[in-house]
């Protein structure tokens, strides 16, 4: 009786699992029929589909998912960044016109000065050096280069108008940083300095030349005025690196500049007086006071006040 009942459970496993297996391939074979076009009847009309339309058919099946573009996902990205896309901005200013104020001018009529001093040293080769040969000699009364130096009148002409803008270069610059001008535009002023100082030593030399002539001593009157004026070509020239440094030079070096020009400037002008007053001593007798009084009276009076009106009513 027990091994009745051994026997018909085995044989009521076998139909559940036979039962279960054909379930399962029933539900499969549905499951695979749905997803094909045509929907075959069974497993075995599945089977016996061709390969090549079984491939087309799953191309088929494949979900075409939209790739967008780089740029349309750039813009989306910039779109909806909050840093960027920034309707009004988080603060700002009004920036007005930037006047610039350029150093052009300068340079330009720098270059035109020393293109007049290149000229002069190219043709004049000879009368530049008897110039400073006659300036370091000691005895220019006995010289003959202070004959040569006579008698050449257009290259004395030259220097003594290179002195003369030089020199209102040198005081336009020194206006333009200590004391800018105020009643006369800037630019307009350098041509006044420059007249200034050519008129200053034409009065000058007319004075100087009527006191010979009144006094009849023509000679010392000479040989006063070539002392002078050959002072001032070698200052005209000496100055001439000193303007261009000053007029690029940066603003807390100007003032040693300027102290050390002069510094130089007064060493040349008490080298002309010195060298004036063994001139005059050798013609007649000469007491070093009167001299002292005569430069005072005749050299630095008339250059302050000068400066003073030009200070108080020019610029």
């Amino acid at each position: 009786m027990n091994g009745l009942a051994m026997k018909m459970k085995s044989i009521l496993c076998i139909l559940v699992t036979l039962s279960m297996i054909l379930f399962s391939n029933r539900v499969g074979s549905q499951a695979l029929t749905d997803t094909l076009p045509g929907k075959p009847a069974d497993i075995t009309q599945f089977s016996v589909v061709d390969s090549n339309s079984l491939t087309a058919n799953m191309t088929d099946t494949i979900i075409h998912i939209p790739v967008k573009s780089y740029n349309s996902v750039i813009s989306e990205l910039l779109s909806s960044n909050k840093f960027i896309n920034v309707k009004e901005p988080a603060f700002f200013f009004i920036a007005g016109k930037k006047e610039l104020h350029g150093k052009e001018f300068v340079f330009y009529t720098l270059c035109i000065i020393v293109l007049i001093f290149g000229l002069f040293k190219t043709f004049y080769q000879g009368y530049f050096n008897n110039l400073f040969r006659v300036f370091f000699n000691t005895s220019i009364r006995q010289t003959q280069l202070t004959d040569q130096l006579l008698q050449a009148k257009l290259p004395s002409f030259i220097l003594n108008i290179f002195f003369a803008i030089t020199t209102g270069f040198y005081l336009w610059l020194l206006f333009k940083h200590y004391n800018p001008p105020r009643f006369t535009n800037s630019q307009l002023l350098l041509p006044l300095c420059i007249g200034g100082v050519g008129i200053l030593y034409f009065v000058k030399f007319c004075i100087l030349k009527f006191i010979g002539w009144m006094s009849g001593m023509q000679q010392a009157a000479a040989n006063y005025i070539f002392v002078i004026f050959l002072v001032n070509k070698i200052v005209g020239v000496i100055l001439l690196p000193f303007i261009v440094i000053l007029a690029f030079s940066a603003f807390p070096w100007i003032n040693y500049i300027t102290i050390f020009s002069l510094l130089v400037l007064a060493l040349f002008f008490l080298s002309r007086y010195v060298k004036t007053y063994g001139v005059l001593e050798y013609k007649f007798p000469l007491e070093p006071l009167h001299f002292i009084i005569y430069i005072v009276a005749l050299e630095i009076v008339p250059l302050l006040l000068i400066y003073k009106v030009a200070i108080d009513y020019l610029v």
